[in-house]
């Protein structure tokens, strides 16, 4: 809510064009914008790999990603404009705005093998699972000069992570324990 607030302020106290819109103009386009967030809200969900300790899990959680990323490509060619790598073509908005910390994130934490022990690279599973849409689309997002630069370093967030899990099974032991 508070980011399309933001983006709402952007195009009124800008003169801009509709490319450099953070907001789709159309209402149409505003809902599929929202639906296609929501949807990757829990479909690039990794936390399930990583806190996985038995393999069966581990094969369960990565079944469910290939899944959800499996959706997301089905979105980006069903609603998503051509002509472009975004979800409108050319034009980066609030989708791409708030999903690609998640992607970010994925695409760094999963391939370094933390957690589960197993590298796992969301952009091969594009590959292995023929999600070209999705992976252009990934690339495009991650590889964009404002995510780039809002990004955390890669050794930087494997280590934040590394500390995040090592909490939780901190938690997990103390619940164990009651």
């Amino acid at each position: 809510v508070v980011a399309e607030y933001i983006a709402e302020l952007q195009a009124s106290i800008q003169s801009a064009t509709s490319s450099s819109l953070l907001l789709p103009q159309r209402p149409e386009d505003r809902a599929v914008m929202r639906l296609f967030i929501e949807l990757c809200s829990s479909s690039f969900s990794y936390f399930p790999i990583l806190r996985a300790r038995e393999e069966s899990k581990l094969d369960d959680a990565v079944e469910t990603l290939k899944a959800g990323l499996e959706d997301v490509d089905a979105f980006l060619n069903k609603m998503g404009s051509e002509g472009g790598p975004f979800l409108f073509g050319n034009q980066f908005t609030l989708a791409e705005c708030s999903v690609a910390p998640f992607v970010q994130r994925a695409c760094i934490i999963l391939p370094s093998g933390l957690g589960s022990g197993r590298s796992i690279n969301p952009m091969e599973l594009c590959d292995t699972c023929n999600l070209p849409r999705l992976k252009a689309w990934m690339k495009a997002v991650i590889d964009r000069p404002s995510v780039v630069g809002t990004g955390v370093p890669r050794d930087e967030m494997i280590s934040n992570m590394e500390k995040m899990l090592k909490r939780f099974e901190a938690m997990e032991k103390e619940q164990t324990k009651q």
